[in-house]
């Protein structure tokens, strides 16, 4: 029986709102760093096969391949019917969470480039000085509920972009259940003006020594339309991102088994 893209996406806002309330922060003593007070904003000029992308909110820029864009929803439930196809690849939502790379190549089954997976939610979230212990407990658990390895590394909270605005960034391994690819990926979470971003640079795992210069390069170019909040407490709505991703996956995992039950009966 064939899914909706609304029903997927009720049933990834559900698994959020479920998963959502499990996680909760514990206080550890780690510095802040702090920001230039004088970081250039400047964008770059994009150089050839380059361009600049936006998102739908023009809330955020950077300069990618010339060949990328935006995962269209239709063109996702394509990529979806390919079990061998990387799940983030698999679901798209506009302005909530979807992918950016050379869909066209995707569309032909050719998973061996780079993409960046991008996930948007209102509200800012501010990191508590335990963040990198909340954060590993945060992919223990949803990995248990996915049934996939994800190993962090490198975890840290810095600079990023043009602008220099502090964000969590980390290294993270992920292996899903065969057929899928295992994945390498360097996450950036990052406030953006009132509203929340993750982008996710991935690749197959065993390609990301040599595309890990790219994203650092492509992370460079950053540049947010608006600064962040003062800071607050949100509480452990700071995990909405990474939990929404892992949401997406889930559902995927899920649609995947019971596709091949259906065509075993």
């Amino acid at each position: 029986m064939p899914v909706r893209s609304g029903s997927l996406f009720v049933l990834v806002a559900t698994l959020v709102g479920t998963l959502v309330p499990t996680l909760t922060a514990q206080s550890t003593s780690t510095q802040e760093p702090k920001a230039p007070a004088a970081a250039a904003s400047t964008p770059p000029e994009p150089g050839p096969n380059e361009q600049r992308f936006r998102n739908l909110d023009n809330t955020f820029e950077l300069i990618l391949p010339k060949d990328w864009r935006a995962l269209a929803p239709n063109e996702a439930r394509r990529i979806g019917e390919n079990p061998n196809a990387p799940a983030t690849l698999c679901l798209a939502q506009p302005r909530a969470f979807y992918a950016v790379g050379p869909v066209d190549a995707w569309l032909a089954g050719d998973f061996t480039g780079a993409w960046i997976y991008v996930v948007e939610t209102e509200d800012e979230w501010y990191v508590e000085d335990d963040f990198a212990e909340v954060l590993a407990e945060s992919w223990r658990q949803l990995s248990e509920r996915k049934g996939e390895q994800n190993e962090l590394s490198q975890v840290e909270r810095r600079p990023v972009g043009l602008q220099q605005y502090v964000a969590v960034v980390a290294q993270r391994r992920s292996t899903p259940p065969k057929p899928r690819p295992a994945l390498h990926s360097l996450d950036v979470h990052s406030p953006c003006g009132g509203r929340q971003l993750t982008l996710s640079f991935q690749c197959v795992a065993d390609a990301f020594p040599r595309w890990e210069p790219e994203f650092q390069r492509m992370l460079a170019s950053l540049r947010f339309a608006r600064p962040p909040r003062s800071k607050g407490s949100l509480g452990d709505r700071m995990w909405t991102p990474i939990l929404t991703g892992g949401a997406v996956s889930l559902v995927l995992l899920v649609l995947y088994k019971r596709r091949q039950r259906l065509s075993r009966g």
